[in-house]
């Protein structure tokens, strides 16, 4: 038997300034926030930040949402932020783990098992 590849984005696109949405290959459907995804920004910079503070590069009071996705060779995408901050390539595996969908994230309670069943539909090798 062989190995099933992990889904892929087949349409990545921005909600407005609300989000993005991501279609996968295996039919599922992803939509984050905004705040979402800047809270799980995947750069050094926002790695190391004390959580709850985003770092914010310019000096505006605009709403922050993506100014710019951009496909990252075969396996991500980077997102340009209205206040410029850019230097974070967020991975299709990294996109996937972080769906806030509720078939990806199991209800608040749900114990152990609900956990592992959530994570187990998500799981990209």
């Amino acid at each position: 038997m062989g190995v099933k590849a992990p889904p892929i984005p087949t349409h990545i696109r921005r909600l407005g300034k609300h989000g993005v949405q991501i279609l996968w290959s295996d039919g599922h459907r992803s939509e984050y926030t905004n705040h979402h995804l800047r809270r799980h920004c995947p750069c050094a910079t926002c790695r190391q930040r004390p959580s709850r503070a985003l770092p914010v590069i310019g000096a505006g009071t605009e709403e922050l949402y993506p100014a710019r996705l951009s496909v990252v060779g075969r396996y991500a995408i980077s997102i340009q932020w209205t206040d410029g901050h850019d230097t974070g390539i967020y991975s299709y595996r990294t996109l996937r783990e972080i769906c806030p969908c509720e078939r990806c994230v199991p209800p608040p309670g749900a114990g152990p098992e609900g956990r592992a069943e959530a994570a187990a539909k998500v799981t990209v090798p």
